[in-house]
């Protein structure tokens, strides 16, 4: 590109409005419930909320990623960059009263599992039988641990961390056994390897060891590297090479599945595993996956990018014919935030400028067609295939404070250290 250096400036400041004046504000302002404590997911176009339930996926997510921001900036650097619209010390308390009120109300004694929704008050109202709330509750935990013990609150630092660590065990173990889940295994069905189960739990080890809530020491009574490497090798049992594809679900020893199911695709899920897969192997220094996450990440999205309306497609079938889901050429907002990470990512680790053209591409298209700034809020999730919205509201069942801000904050960060001068040898 001509410009680098112009173009890498230009898009950072519209990433730190995006980020600081409109989306993060607009989760402080509307979804927590300062008597109780929790998030509110279900917020209108404008923020009202339309329904009380508390959903934990997407209150573990959002712990999360207030954490992130507090461990990211300084009470100084978030008024500079946000104009005073976000508190530093406010994020921090309204996340620890999340995770009070989800480890209180939302873990089931019994047995452990985190349900998927609860009442205003905390009364059980959905159990969804996968590890997924149970996972974001213990990556929020683990991350507002390391922000509370940089801030000198070990105490409170400690006591999330223990609760952090006893989710842990309990996630990789129905990681590779989900029958304790209670989820019904038919007799006709065949044992299968879902894709973002592996994906879902290579994350939250890998976050949790970079923000120092997790090491080899923690004591959690398992090998966490052996498991990193259990996840990496069910991932890689997706990818086919020849076809240059990646699949949602594959059996249990990497053959195909029968059927639709064994057909069926969703790119961003592909390109998220792809740079989780990046992020791994930069960290660990296995090279030799560099490659495999490029591919993972370039092929789904060359595969899912519709070249008549742009953006990316929800869903697609391997071998070309109709999706069997309805909504299969819907425009959804967090395929396109997977695909700015991954490309920011690839982006700095090579300097191509064919990975900046894919990002300025994506994001690009997903500014225009998903922002909502103007409106001062988050963006909107759910296009058609033409890039109208469809759905008028903010926050739901299935999204939250998450992949819009996460998607915004690490490229901001990963933007920034694009722009540092490069040292020049003595």
């Amino acid at each position: 590109m001509t410009d680098t250096t112009a173009v890498l400036k230009g898009v950072r400041e519209n990433i730190r409005r995006e980020l600081f004046e409109s989306v993060l504000p607009f989760w402080d302002r509307h979804s927590v419930d300062p008597e109780l404590g929790g998030f509110f997911a279900c917020l209108d176009k404008d923020g009202e909320r339309y329904d009380d339930r508390k959903f934990m996926w997407l209150n573990g997510r959002q712990v999360y990623m207030y954490a992130a921001m507090a461990l990211s900036f300084s009470q100084q650097q978030l008024e500079d960059l946000s104009g005073g619209r976000l508190d530093r010390a406010k994020l921090i308390k309204d996340a620890t009263a999340a995770a009070d009120f989800m480890y209180s109300h939302g873990v089931r004694e019994s047995d452990g599992q985190v349900y998927f929704s609860l009442t205003r008050h905390g009364q059980p109202y959905h159990m969804e039988r996968k590890i997924f709330s149970a996972a974001f509750l213990c990556l929020g935990l683990g991350v507002l641990s390391a922000a509370l013990r940089a801030d000198g609150c070990s105490a409170k630092a400690g006591e999330l961390e223990d609760r952090c660590v006893v989710l842990l065990k309990r996630i990789v173990s129905w990681s590779h056994d989900p029958s304790p889940l209670g989820k019904e295994a038919c007799a006709g069905a065949p044992k299968t390897s879902p894709l973002n189960v592996p994906m879902i739990l290579l994350n939250v080890l890998d976050e949790l060891q970079r923000c120092g809530a997790l090491s080899p020491s923690t004591g959690v009574g398992f090998d966490v590297a052996a498991e990193e490497a259990w996840c990496v090798e069910e991932i890689l049992k997706h990818v086919r090479f020849e076809e240059k594809k990646v699949l949602e679900a594959v059996l249990a020893d990497g053959s195909p599945c029968p059927g639709y199911d064994g057909r069926h695709m969703i790119p961003g899920h592909a390109i998220e595993a792809g740079w989780f897969l990046l992020r791994y192997a930069e960290r660990t220094g296995e090279d030799s996956l560099v490659q495999t996450a490029e591919h993972m990440i370039s092929w789904s999205f060359e595969e899912g990018w519709d070249p008549k309306h742009g953006g990316l497609f929800y869903f697609l079938d391997a071998e070309g014919r109709s999706p069997v889901y309805l909504e299969w050429d819907m425009k959804l907002w967090w395929p396109h935030n997977e695909a700015m990470i991954a490309y920011a990512l690839l982006y700095e680790r090579s300097r191509q400028d064919a990975h900046l053209q894919k990002f300025v591409q994506v994001g690009d298209w997903a500014l225009r067609h998903f922002s909502d700034a103007a409106g001062g809020g988050e963006w909107y999730g759910y296009l058609s295939r033409e890039g109208r919205v469809t759905h008028r509201f903010k926050g739901g069942p299935f999204k939250g404070c998450f992949h819009v801000p996460r998607c915004l904050l690490m490229v901001y960060q990963i933007l920034g250290r694009c722009l540092e001068p490069t040292p020049q040898p003595p």
